[in-house]
């Protein structure tokens, strides 16, 4: 980089998408704004007054739950005190309008959704106003909207009350949005819907997931990245009291019990002969040491302006310094877990993930079922990071293959220390930066060389790294700077 110089009967505007739909509605969902969405499948007014809103992004701290039904209060009108959220179902429908497919990651779903989720409420008021203004005999030009109800003259009707007519109406060719001057929700103070319930223990994480005739494993999964097993013996983790089954799987050995503790405790003694492959001569200090070298010699040129060679030759001071991030865990507070039961008629899991859709199609190419016969059931997460929304689904599948192996409902649990020295790492980075600077001590050129691996190649998105072969996602922040401009 080189620069110089809950729900009753009501308006369903809930999910419900018939097979050959899928594929028309995802294309809806990845449409420039000026196309509405399919607004059924993001929000449904309930008889009782109840908004509840389907969030496609998955909530793991950032506050989603709350922002984006802020959206869709504003442009609906409605009673924030009747406003509830649930995570969205694993569908096309609900495929990042920017990325095409369901995900939450780099900070991009509030933007991403800005329009999209407006729209829904402002669909569902232009529905509710119309059933009011037939009902009451009125044009709907005389109705007005407030606090979840529409009001014309001194008549007032809720929207539970009009819930059903609305839903029986054929959706509007275009919606107006209301001018930013107007807004009442967006940008103000507004307390955090799923705060109560996790202040009262009601929210469920990954974890809480629990039902009858449902066991828990852990893996004894290699030292060493790529390791696989060469043989073991399951008997000592067999006579632990709890441990049902132990069974190999594409990760390791799985030992499945009655509880984690009992899991864990047959997982100590049980014997395991690895073969550590290439993954064990692996040393960071010689990796720091290739980096290193590296950031002196030429690579691809992600972004230039200007002449900084010839800035750098002719400056009277250049400062030349070494910025180094280490690999380090994610780390997420709740440990990773699924729960995996499957069925003659599908698969469930039960999880906290950021990628729906790579968590479906990976658990259909595993169990022979089709995508849209797994159902994601996404909790709340507890921390994500990135580190569940790994392009290999890593602890999804591994959960899935346990199950099939199992041959019952297991969920599968990481502890702390699974994660943390088996876990995917935010890569390791080497910025060598050289910097000249003029007589009054500010920089008049810089040249800044980033070693570190891609984040985008391998993974479903490879294909969004440009044609100069620098991966964005590498170098955001230094290639994409205000500087360069």
């Amino acid at each position: 980089l080189r620069k110089a110089a809950l729900s009753t009967a009501g308006l369903v505007i809930a999910f419900h998408v018939p097979a050959g739909r899928r594929a028309a509605q995802a294309a809806e969902a990845a449409a420039p704004a000026a196309k509405l969405p399919p607004a059924n499948a993001f929000l449904r007014v309930g008889s009782d007054d109840t908004v509840t809103v389907l969030l496609a992004h998955s909530e793991m701290g950032q506050g989603i739950w709350t922002s984006l039904p802020m959206l869709i209060a504003e442009e609906l009108d409605a009673d924030w005190s009747t406003v509830r959220v649930e995570h969205a179902p694993a569908a096309p429908v609900y495929a990042h309008t920017a990325f095409g497919a369901q995900l939450t990651g780099g900070s991009t779903t509030t933007w991403s959704e800005f329009d999209r989720y407006r729209q829904v409420g402002a669909i569902a008021r232009a529905l509710l106003v119309q059933a009011a203004a037939q009902r009451l005999g009125v044009d709907p030009a005389a109705c007005r909207t407030e606090n979840g109800a529409v009001i014309a003259g001194a008549q007032r009707l809720r929207y539970g009350e009009l819930a059903l007519d609305a839903a029986t109406l054929p959706r509007p060719a275009s919606v107006a949005l209301k001018d930013p001057k107007d807004w009442k929700v967006i940008g103000q103070p507004t307390r955090r819907l799923d705060t109560p319930e996790k202040i009262n223990g009601a929210a469920v994480f990954g974890l809480d997931v629990r039902f009858d005739g449902l066991l828990t494993a852990v893996v004894a999964r290699s030292p060493a990245f790529g390791g696989k097993v060469k043989s073991f013996d399951a008997s000592a983790a067999l006579a632990v009291p709890g441990v049902r089954k132990v069974v190999q799987v594409p990760s390791g050995i799985a030992v499945v019990a009655d509880h984690f503790w009992a899991a864990q405790q047959g997982r100590e003694v049980l014997k395991v002969d690895w073969d550590l492959g290439r993954g064990a001569s692996l040393d960071t200090g010689a990796m720091l040491a290739e980096f290193r070298k590296l950031a002196t010699a030429d690579g691809k040129v992600a972004a230039s302006a200007g002449d900084a060679p010839g800035t750098l030759a002719k400056a009277g001071k250049v400062v030349e310094v070494e910025y180094v991030a280490p690999y380090l865990a994610h780390a997420p507070m709740e440990p990773l877990n699924a729960t995996v039961r499957i069925g003659a008629d599908g698969c469930d899991i039960w999880t906290g993930t950021q990628m729906q859709t790579m968590e479906q199609v990976t658990a259909a190419a595993i169990t022979g079922l089709k995508p849209e016969q797994v159902r994601i059931h996404t909790t709340f997460l507890g921390g994500g990071f990135g580190r569940r929304a790994t392009p290999s689904c890593d602890w999804v599948s591994e959960a899935v293959h346990v199950a099939k192996a199992a041959g019952t409902a297991v969920k599968t649990v990481w502890s702390r220390e699974d994660d943390v020295r088996g876990g995917y790492y935010r890569p390791m980075v080497v910025h060598r930066i050289r910097a000249a600077l003029g007589g009054d001590g500010l920089p008049q050129g810089w040249d800044h060389t980033v070693v570190c691996q891609s984040v985008l190649a391998g993974s479903p998105f490879e294909a969004m790294i440009p044609k100069n072969g620098v991966d964005p996602a590498s170098v955001e922040g230094a290639a994409d700077s205000p500087y360069l401009k």
